[in-house]
């Protein structure tokens, strides 16, 4: 839904908090609308933000009306039903396609086999609950009251084309009939979908409505009125990629590393952002391309701060072409979804919810999970090695062979040798450490064995997870999606603080309780020295440590859940 990342708790109740645009800034005396939605229930929060969500939208187009700044709708007064018909079907199409590029993003080639598990074609279970919920509300919904409650919605569909969905239209009321049918139909191809049938269905682009000559006309009309000759507008010769190619030298001639996770990250937002807008030409890429590839992101589930970073992607490499001189102008400004206050903290779970996480069958039984999204061995490991040593999900699914090795000085301490060796990336240079591991893990665990396993099969990782997919990212995402939907579907731990990054607080936590100072938290941690003193001193090298002490620390951490651990056979 697109007023869902508006919606914030503020205490009991829930809030609508949206951030005025930046081009109709000036027609408002305040910078941001904050209303109570007058309810602590998360249903009823948006039943409510779709009201005020749709009021909102109304008074941010009459200030654009009143500004003048709709030079880009396209005229829609000699339209007939039969092109709103058309443009309904289009409605339709691109919510079937937006659905489909969310599911293709991870899917493998096997999932176009025959007799595949039909779990490859899902999508995430909350965005299932969500289009759950949303068919029993549509429904029961009248069409006077769709037209009412998800007017707004419609609006930012039909909005990538440029056409106007006003309540003054003598069709209106049929279109949103139009498009109430639309929904329902959609819905039914996306649980069809859920259950593995996965269907052609017409592209967008193959519903030829009237925007289409109408957009280019008026684009004609604007550019002739400005002299300018439109064969010499707008193309620019070069791709997204172009821009990540030349992001990529300029990196290395500011001598800064290029990180195979950052480069990762660029390659994903360019995949996303082209099969979305598809325009391939730098030239063409609009500020309504970057919003209407932003409000899309929220469609697939993604949360408010991935939706900013995705995004950022484009907008950086844009800003390279503009360095460049391929075109003359970034986007910049307007973008980003503000994060509310306090939203994207982590908190660590505490001792009850810390037994019910590792009370799990896979934690008890040796049970794993057939969801390819769990990572097998992945599912059991990632936590335990976060929680006794804190490392984050994509550091344990870059640990390989020649990462869990004696300390070069103590050869009798194991540790984890986090690094950027063998083409492995990190988020920082203070990352770069040695991590004595827990004794439970040697003893018990077998994770020796593990290591041997994936030596002798020639594995740059433990994981064979990690080396059948594409990148780290990919592996890492869909872990996190995977353990996320569980701590809240299965687990019941709802507090959106408590997530799989929380069981990094508890390890730090757990050293500050056996006696560790600032300073030593920070080596085990990979956390930067601060201050003047980080500029002094080895830097191309894991820091000098006393590695006998962070040893000490490590054992000594009460944990004792971990002698309720069913650890693999070595």
């Amino acid at each position: 839904m697109p007023f869902a990342s508006h919606i914030v708790k503020r205490g009991r109740m829930y809030q609508y908090v949206r951030r005025v645009p930046e081009d109709i800034a000036d027609r408002f005396p305040y910078s941001r609308i904050q209303r109570s939605l007058r309810t602590p229930e998360k249903a009823r929060a948006f039943e409510a933000a779709a009201r005020v969500h749709a009021e909102v939208e109304q008074q941010f187009a009459h200030a654009r009306r009143n500004k003048g700044a709709t030079l880009d709708l396209t005229p829609v007064d000699d339209w007939e039903w039969p092109d709103w018909r058309l443009l309904a079907d289009w409605f339709k199409a691109i919510l079937i396609e937006d659905d489909w590029q969310a599911r293709s993003r991870q899917l493998p080639g096997a999932a176009f086999d025959t007799g595949v598990t039909r779990s490859l074609f899902w999508r995430d279970s909350t965005v299932a609950q969500a289009h759950l919920d949303l068919r029993a509300t549509l429904r029961e919904m009248t069409i006077s009251r769709y037209a009412e409650e998800r007017i707004g919605y419609v609006q930012s569909i039909v909005r990538r084309l440029g056409v106007p969905v006003s309540k003054s239209s003598p069709y209106f009321e049929r279109f949103m009939g139009a498009c109430l049918r639309a929904e329902l139909e959609y819905l039914t191809i996306f649980f069809d979908r859920e259950g593995g049938r996965m269907e052609e269905a017409p592209h967008p682009d193959t519903i030829k409505g009237k925007w289409r000559k109408a957009a280019e006309q008026l684009r004609e009309q604007r550019a002739i009125s400005l002299g300018i000759d439109i064969t010499k507008t707008k193309k620019a010769g070069k791709t997204l990629t172009d821009c990540f190619e030349q992001w990529k030298r300029d990196r290395q001639q500011a001598n800064k590393k290029t990180t195979r996770h950052g480069a990762d990250e660029k390659e994903l937002a360019i995949e996303d952002f082209q099969k979305h807008a598809r325009v391939r030409d730098i030239g063409e890429i609009t500020r309504a391309h970057i919003i209407a590839f932003r409000d899309h992101l929220f469609t697939t589930g993604l949360k408010t701060p991935t939706v900013n970073k995705r995004v950022g992607q484009i907008t950086t490499l844009l800003a390279t072409a503009q360095r460049a001189g391929w075109i003359d102008t970034a986007i910049t400004g307007g973008i980003y979804i503000e994060i509310p206050a306090g939203t994207n903290e982590r908190e660590p779970f505490d001792r009850a919810e810390l037994d019910v996480v590792f009370g799990q069958d896979v934690f008890r039984k040796g049970v794993r999970s057939e969801n390819p999204k769990a990572g097998g061995e992945l599912e059991f490991w990632i936590p335990l090695v976060s929680l006794t040593s804190g490392l984050i999900s994509s550091e344990i699914i870059q640990l390989g062979p020649d990462t869990v090795v004696p300390h070069p000085d103590h050869p009798e301490i194991i540790c984890f040798e986090v690094s950027n060796a063998g083409g492995r990336s990190i988020k920082a240079h203070a990352r770069k450490r040695y991590v004595p591991v827990r004794k439970e893990l040697l003893d018990d665990g077998g994770f020796l064995a593990l290591v041997e396993n994936a030596r002798q099969k020639g594995w740059k990782t433990l994981w064979a997870a990690a080396e059948q997919k594409a990148s780290v990212t990919s592996v890492s995402n869909m872990f996190s999606s995977f353990w996320s939907d569980r701590l809240r579907n299965e687990l019941s731990i709802k507090d959106p603080l408590k997530t799989l990054y929380s069981l990094r607080h508890n390890f730090r936590d757990a050293l500050s309780a056996a006696g560790a100072t600032q300073d030593e938290k920070n080596q085990l941690m990979g956390h930067a020295e601060a201050g003047t003193g980080k500029k002094y001193g080895t830097k191309k090298k894991p820091r000098v440590v006393d590695i006998v002490r962070l040893n000490e620390l490590i054992q000594s951490m009460k944990l004792p859940l971990l002698d309720r651990i069913e650890w693999p056979s070595p």
